[in-house]
């Protein structure tokens, strides 16, 4: 009896790792929201999810988050703007 073939290509296997995140649910607006807490603002206007930086999937017209994808978006994020506060306090002080 032949074993079934997997339907994945050994290159995409390679390529799988710890950042992989196409197993995860995709998440509402509302509910990522919650999980991060964050403003839902954040998610569901354009300009802002395009100031911010925050990865987004459109699904026909709707938007769509992934958890784990956010939650580095998150720490990264969270290093930029202490190193941001950093540089202003060596420059002119912290209300620069």
């Amino acid at each position: 009896m032949n074993k079934p073939q997997s339907l994945a290509s050994p290159l995409s296997l390679q390529a799988a790792d710890d950042n992989d995140f196409s197993d995860e649910p995709l998440l509402t607006a509302k509910r990522a929201s919650k999980a991060l807490n964050l403003p839902l603002y954040y998610f569901t206007k354009t300009a802002k999810r395009k100031a911010l930086g925050l990865p987004f999937y459109c699904v026909n017209r709707l938007v769509r988050f992934r958890l784990g994808e956010l939650h580095q978006w998150q720490i990264a994020y969270a290093h930029k703007l202490q190193e941001e506060q950093d540089a202003a306090i060596e420059v002119g002080g912290a209300n620069a």
